[in-house]
């Protein structure tokens, strides 16, 4: 999709763009200003000044107040904040096709139409009495693991732990903002799905009364969980505020 396509389809993010673009204007490059952005909500998230006063570091920041980079990189959050509060709608990916996705390394991501027609044929009725995974082993921006939440029921995304990996750290940061986003019990990996790599891991928990959290967690133990979870062994899973406190075996759901 182009990004003169993308645009027309969702008209809505042009605040977001406007404030990105608005940094792009004073010379920086745009895969270098979204993947920025992006570890910059990050690391906010997370509460991990450390890092991201790192990145912030790499802008001036001069001039008046409301016309600095840093004052951009809010206004894009702020703006992405109230298009997904009205819309219900996943828009990192949209945003990463336009400006920071590389069609040379093979990055195509997943439409939301066809993501949503996916999720709606792949979905199944999940076990009644324990908890199951909902698996994407190439996740991009999350969107496919976005559009199968949105085909369960909220008791359903209560026993659900969504499972995204993919090898770029931008995207597997996106996916787990995303799930933070959307509220919903996760796990995201930052390797290569196919030969079991595991460079960063990051949970993200679901709270109907405060809001998702994200916080990172232990590369090995990552490892360990989706080695065991996806061999369908039995495993204790933490429950989420609104669970029972049934422990079971988990059941797995998958994308493809």
């Amino acid at each position: 999709m182009s990004k003169q396509s993308n645009q027309r389809m969702h008209p809505d993010l042009n605040q977001v763009r406007k404030e990105l673009e608005s940094i792009m204007a004073k010379g920086h490059n745009s895969y270098k200003v979204y993947e920025d952005w992006i570890g910059l909500m990050f690391y906010a998230f997370q509460r991990d000044d450390e890092h991201y006063l790192e990145i912030m570091g790499n802008y001036r920041n001069e001039g008046p107040q409301g016309r600095r980079e840093a004052d951009y990189f809010a206004g894009a959050t702020g703006a992405l904040m109230q298009y997904m509060a009205q819309t219900h709608e996943e828009a990192l990916g949209p945003l990463f096709i336009e400006y920071a996705s590389n069609h040379y390394r093979g990055q195509y991501f997943t439409p939301l139409c066809l993501a949503r027609t996916m999720a709606r044929i792949t979905q199944t009725e999940p076990p009644k009495d324990r908890r199951f995974i909902v698996a994407d082993p190439a996740c991009g921006a999350g969107v496919c693991l976005v559009a199968c939440a949105k085909e369960q029921t909220f008791e359903e995304n209560n026993r659900a732990i969504f499972v995204g990996q993919d090898i770029d750290l931008n995207c597997a940061r996106m996916a787990a903002l995303n799930l933070m986003f959307f509220n919903l019990d996760g796990l995201i990996i930052w390797g290569n799905t196919l030969t079991v790599e595991v460079r960063g891991a990051w949970k993200t928990r679901r709270s109907v009364a405060f809001g998702g959290s994200l916080r990172p967690t232990d590369t090995e133990q990552a490892r360990t969980w989706i080695a065991g979870a996806f061999k369908a062994q039995e495993k204790p899973v933490p429950c989420v505020k609104t669970d029972t406190k049934k422990r079971g075996k988990l059941e797995q759901m998958t994308l493809f």
